[in-house]
């Protein structure tokens, strides 16, 4: 599972309809924050710092996660459930099932518990059913689809059905039938759509959510299969700013599936294509404060060196990680840029440079110069509010892989062009979408 990193959102989600879309057509999906007010995950009796506190923890257990190969490919080391940021609600089955799930970016195959329940965790909903569902049906063990899911420990069933097995870095397990599925989103529905009916599960898993969809790169992801029926392979997002110490309701991030015109003020940069196919991958550059450049490639003491796909844009990562020296080097900038001398500590201690948010009026400009594109990051992309009047510098240092982070795509639509590999920028104003 991913970080996958968009926010701990829920994506309250929709449904396509027959096999394909109109040129030019598009659907659109909410996304709300884990930590929103209208989150099955919000508990009124913490404080704000503290979701700050469990949200930042779960951003350094995200990028910890991720491993790189001696041959420079990327694979998650340490699988740990419930540290995305976002959740989505979908509907499975005919007649349908409402189905509220971790939205992963950085998983492929999505998988739901299921009934008979031979081991599962304690679930406060209606679990699905397959017998009730005239859409149901298991994949064959000897079929392509079986071995294409290979690296999810799939094997034969008695019934020569396609089993799947994901085992994560706390001991929690997952198990249970590769099938095709009828999935509704909002108005739409998806037909034969690939994922695991699980009939095992133990370990860390909450009461409230069903399981994980998974929305990253690969051929079985939810993305992906949903863009196999769209006539441009292109879905983007709009993020709006982490919820406040006041968070108020009815207050959405945005998905988009299909054509969407970017208009002016667009810059792009190539996605670059690596194994696994499920992250998405650019080339990081440089980092600019004012007119100060710190270029990636100076940091000598990082294996994370100026090399193509470098970084990989997760939303489900609320920080934004960068290599050790050039991370100092970079809040060395920001704090000589601010000049005002008096910092604060984080309540958390996970960050590093906080200040009291009502003494910095004035900031420097901070850009991150990927491959062909310059986005510059503004206040909400720069420092996360993490107690009442602190805001704290929201990136941290990695000796892994770099991670673009969602608060630094906060108010960005970002586009992911799967026809072209090209990933999009263009400033919005993502509440009034």
């Amino acid at each position: 599972m991913g970080s996958s990193s968009l926010l701990v959102i829920t994506l309250a989600i929709f449904h396509i309809a027959g096999s394909s879309l109109a040129a030019g057509d598009s659907f659109t999906v909410n996304l709300l924050h884990r930590d929103s007010v209208d989150s099955p995950f919000y508990d009124h009796s913490m404080s704000f710092s503290q979701r700050v506190g469990h949200a930042l923890r779960r951003s350094f257990t995200n990028a910890k996660r991720y491993k790189t190969n001696l041959d420079g490919s990327i694979y998650q080391a340490d699988l740990i459930p419930d540290v995305s940021e976002f959740l989505i609600d979908i509907s499975i089955g005919n007649p349908s099932h409402k189905v509220l799930a971790i939205a992963d970016t950085g998983s492929d195959l999505s998988w739901i518990q299921c009934n008979p329940c031979i081991r599962c965790y304690n679930h406060t909903g209606p679990v699905f059913d397959p017998k009730s569902s005239s859409t149901y049906r298991p994949v064959a063990c000897e079929s392509t689809t079986c071995k294409a899911l290979s690296y999810t420990g799939t094997t034969c069933s008695a019934t020569k059905n396609c089993r799947f097995s994901l085992i994560y870095g706390d001991g929690s397990i997952s198990n249970g039938t590769v099938a095709r599925e009828t999935v509704t989103l909002c108005d739409r529905a998806i037909r034969n759509i690939v994922f695991g009916c699980s009939f095992i599960n133990e370990g860390i898993f909450e009461p409230s959510w069903d399981g994980i969809v998974g929305l990253g790169g690969g051929d079985y992801s939810l993305t992906s299969q949903i863009l196999a029926l769209v006539p441009r392979k292109l879905f983007s997002y709009c993020l709006i700013p982490y919820p406040s110490t006041n968070p108020l309701s009815n207050k959405f991030s945005k998905i988009i599936f299909g054509y969407l015109d970017f208009g002016p003020k667009i810059v792009s940069t190539p996605l670059i294509q690596k194994n696994p196919k499920t992250f998405y991958f650019v080339t990081l550059e440089a980092i600019s404060v004012d007119d100060t450049r710190l270029n990636i490639s100076d940091d000598s003491n990082s294996s994370n060196t100026l090399e193509k796909g470098n970084m990989i844009v997760d939303s489900g990562t609320t920080l934004t990680m960068l290599p050790p020296k050039l991370y100092d080097d970079f809040e060395t900038a920001v704090r000589n840029a601010i000049s005002l001398g008096t910092t604060m500590k984080n309540p958390q201690k996970q960050l590093s440079l906080c200040y009291l948010g009502s003494t910095v009026t004035k900031l420097p400009k901070v850009t991150m110069h990927f491959e062909g594109a310059d986005v510059e990051l503004r206040r909400d992309n720069l420092f996360m509010t993490v107690d009442d009047d602190i805001i704290c510098l929201a990136f941290a240092p990695t000796s892994d892989i770099l991670i673009m982070g969602n608060l630094a795509q906060i108010n960005y639509m970002v586009g992911y062009d799967l026809e072209n590999n090209m990933l999009l920028f263009k400033p919005t104003d993502c509440e009034k979408m």
